[in-house]
């Protein structure tokens, strides 16, 4: 392309020269034959000019088509601010893994691809400078990674937003608590133009804004959340629309993603785990790559032929009659498992082979098979697990009194809040309620 760019100055070059030459030895051969020169002097200035501007044109052109893609990957908070906090996790580490996973994997399959990172380091930056180094680079794509939160700890799955009006509550709380960093800058609604991140009034705005970038960036959240679902299994919470001051103040296709929820315990342990975040810089790579693709073609570069990222061999895929709400580690004392799941649980080192209830505390659930000494246990000894639903479900206590099972689940919630009591009669898991019924 560069030789191209050279060869195209060279020859308009070469011809203006041509064209200059003529000019001068016509003239004086029309001097000499007496002609009038000022229609001829017309006559030149306007071929010279002609010829002028058909170079400008391609070279405009071929300059534009050489200009790289780039993409700017921004992981949300960092620094001083950490983001939402789970009980094994922040939401700023969770960010910026992924964003590093996804930066290597499109330096590694595009060469035509430019990667700018707002932070690749555990650092404080405003939505503004991070906005600036979109608007700076003249990038083409911007995704704005994050991880959400609720006060509720059953909300789990993946959302994808682009700039827009809030139609919900659930959207708007979203925009503010992403847009809250703001309240951590002086001085901040001069800075913001009187935009102030808690309050409703300020998101009127966006019901009023025109974004051109619109229709792309709806699509490539479209095309995000659709690798959610077949590559990484999330549950899909839709492409949904707020008002995003960084997407706002970003001259290009803008996302914002929202991994999950750092407040459903399961959805943390996932989020939190290197397979996890790794599972969804890939969904997002495998968008990038049809997003890459369509935008080659509509602006008439040469395709870069990249494959998406196909799943392992091993992938371990879930019951075909299970939800993330049937493993997310909650409260189930109401709930019966069906038969058909429990031809699918494996019971590993328990003691359940009598008929009694037998009392258990489950402390969190992992894909990992963790060492009796792992850190994940805070300290402590004899626990034990089983298999549900492709997760490792651990456990501690073994008590056929279901006062004895509740001073133990007293004594870990200090260092599990989440715990809770579970139930088996031999190899099955029945519900508390149950239990009790059974042994009254």
């Amino acid at each position: 392309m560069n030789n191209l760019k050279i060869n195209s100055a060279f020859l308009v070059h070469k011809q203006y020269k041509k064209i200059t030459f003529a000019a001068k030895y016509t003239k004086d051969y029309f001097s000499i034959c007496g002609i009038n020169m000022k229609f001829i002097k017309k006559y030149f200035l306007f071929y010279q000019t002609y010829i002028l501007l058909i170079g400008l044109i391609m070279s405009t052109n071929i300059l534009a088509q050489d200009a790289r893609f780039t993409v700017v990957l921004d992981a949300g908070h960092g620094g001083h601010d950490p983001g939402a906090i789970g009980s094994i996790s922040r939401e700023k580490d969770i960010n910026l893994s992924v964003v590093l996973d996804l930066g290597a994997m499109i330096e590694k399959n595009y060469k035509d691809v430019k990667v700018v990172y707002t932070r690749k380091t555990d650092k404080y930056l405003t939505l503004q400078e991070r906005a600036d180094i979109v608007n700076n680079n003249h990038a083409s794509l911007f995704i704005c990674i994050h991880t959400n939160a609720s006060q509720s700890s059953s909300a789990y799955g993946a959302e994808t937003f682009t700039l827009g009006l809030a139609k919900s509550k659930a959207n708007l709380d979203v925009a503010m608590r992403e847009n809250s960093v703001i309240l951590l800058e002086k001085d901040y609604k001069t800075k913001y133009k009187g935009f102030d991140p808690a309050s409703v009034d300020s998101y009127i705005m966006f019901e009023f804004m025109q974004d051109k970038y619109i229709d792309k960036s709806i699509d490539f959240s479209s095309i995000i959340q659709k690798q959610f679902v077949s590559y990484s299994r999330r549950s899909d919470r839709g492409v949904r629309q707020a008002g995003f001051w960084v997407l706002h103040r970003s001259a290009c296709p803008s996302v914002l993603v929202e991994l999950g929820f750092i407040s459903n315990p399961a959805e943390e342990r996932f989020l939190a785990s290197d397979r996890g975040q790794n599972e969804m810089a890939t969904a997002i790579f495998n968008a990038f790559v049809d997003f890459k693709r369509s935008h080659d073609k509509m602006s008439g570069r040469p395709t870069t032929h990249v494959s998406k990222i196909e799943k392992p061999v091993n992938f371990e895929e879930p019951l075909k009659n299970e939800t993330l709400q049937n493993v997310i580690n909650l409260p189930v004392e109401n709930e019966l498992v069906s038969e058909s799941k429990l031809k699918n649980i494996e019971v590993v080192s328990l003691d359940n082979v009598f008929n009694k209830p037998v009392y258990k505390i489950q402390l969190f659930a992992t894909t990992k098979t963790l060492k009796p000494n792992s850190s994940e246990f805070k300290g402590l000894k004899n626990t034990e697990y089983f298999v549900e639903g492709g997760l490792k479900k651990y456990t501690i206590g073994s008590e056929t009194d279901y006062a004895e099972i509740e001073k133990v689940r007293k004594d870990v919630l200090s260092k599990f809040p989440q715990a809770f009591i579970i139930v088996f009669v031999g190899t099955k898991k029945i519900s508390v309620k149950e239990a009790l019924t059974i042994t009254k």
